[in-house]
């Protein structure tokens, strides 16, 4: 009888162990994700341009299984600047506008800003190995592939 109920306590400390190990994995996912859902909503909010005369672009990175797509939309971009560098897991997106853009009002105070490229640093969920990336451009439109 002993052992009988030895090998019962032995297994529900077993299932206990198990359980605490499925509710950590599952707390931190939804961590992970309320931060992605945080961070999203933060872009959402904050101005696509800057005083200093750059624009933020507007891009998407979609998990594809073995990896990453990220797609930027350069609009007016000198294809020829477009300078897209990794470090850890950050992306630094640069890249000069074929012609000065003006406009009139973004300010609030009446006055003109001028915009003259692109400037961006998107933070990836993961490290970026730069030998594991392919970029390719056309007609201000970027695609890059990271491989995992």
């Amino acid at each position: 009888m002993d052992e009988e109920f030895e090998r019962l306590f032995k297994r529900i400390k077993e299932i206990e162990r198990s359980f605490r190990e499925y509710i950590e994995d599952e707390f931190q996912r939804v961590i992970r994700r309320l931060r992605e859902d945080m961070i999203y909503v933060e872009r959402m909010f904050s101005p696509m341009w800057h005083y200093e005369g750059y624009l933020r672009p507007l891009y998407s990175v979609i998990d594809k299984g073995s990896y990453y797509e990220i797609y930027i939309d350069l609009p007016k971009a000198d294809e020829q600047s477009i300078d897209i560098r990794f470090n850890d897991n950050l992306m630094y997106i640069k890249a000069r506008l074929k012609e000065e853009i003006k406009f009139r009002g973004l300010s609030g105070r009446g006055g003109e800003t001028k915009f003259y490229e692109y400037r961006e640093v998107v933070e990836l969920p993961f490290k970026v190995d730069p030998q594991k990336v392919r970029i390719f451009a056309k007609r201000g439109f970027v695609k890059v592939l990271i491989y995992k």
